[in-house]
């Protein structure tokens, strides 16, 4: 009995020794393993949060500076268009109603002469000694505008008299060997008469200040 009892005894030494050697040994390396992998796992966990915040505020900034170019391109897009419109519309309004009251009334007999005196008698106070001929709108007739410019001016007129141009309204004048014109056609007349005029015509349709820059 006592034989067995020591062989009991010693089982349970050699147990003891391979939990000691071998099992604990194990547990506290299995703890240490675990508790490494946590921490890892932690901080993997921290730098995919940190990441995924840095994406998302990149995101918000990228999406930001979309919108502000999106809404540049708009507003540039819509004061191009507001532009065209209202030049559009000057043209429209303004220039063609111009054109057609100036041409209307540049168009007449006795505007034009009136016109082709003025030129001639401005000639003649600068000291400018040329042949002149004058050039009348081609609907008008150059009878007409002969006898309204009476006979004194008519005669300062050179070689050429008065010929028929391809303009709708008003006068040219050249004074020939100099390569000169002096033009106040209807066109002349329109672009020197807008000059005066658009800034009201722009004031009244358009609400802009005279100061404004055309």
């Amino acid at each position: 009995m006592k034989t067995l009892d020591q062989g009991k005894d010693k089982v349970a030494q050699i147990c003891d020794a391979l939990r000691r050697e071998t099992l604990e040994p194990a547990k506290r390396e299995a703890k240490e393993i675990v508790s490494a992998a946590t921490k890892e796992a932690d901080r993997i966990v921290k730098e995919a949060e940190k990441e995924a915040v840095g994406i998302i505020e990149r995101g918000r900034e990228e999406l930001k500076k979309e919108r502000s170019v999106f809404a540049s391109s708009l507003e540039q897009g819509a004061k191009q268009s507001l532009q065209a419109l209202r030049q559009d519309i000057e043209r429209k309004l303004f220039s063609d109603e111009l054109q057609g009251l100036v041409t209307k009334g540049a168009s007449e007999p006795k505007v034009v002469a009136a016109l082709v005196k003025a030129i001639v008698e401005a000639l003649e106070k600068d000291g400018l000694e040329a042949d002149l001929t004058a050039v009348v709108p081609k609907s008008v007739s150059v009878k007409s505008v002969l006898e309204d410019l009476g006979a004194a001016i008519a005669q300062k007129l050179g070689a050429g008299g008065v010929q028929v141009g391809m303009f709708a309204g008003g006068a040219q004048v050249r004074l020939e060997g100099k390569k000169m014109t002096i033009d106040i056609t209807d066109s002349a007349l329109k672009e020197l008469l807008a000059r005066y005029v658009r800034k009201d015509f722009r004031t009244a349709i358009f609400g802009e200040s005279n100061g404004e820059k055309e």
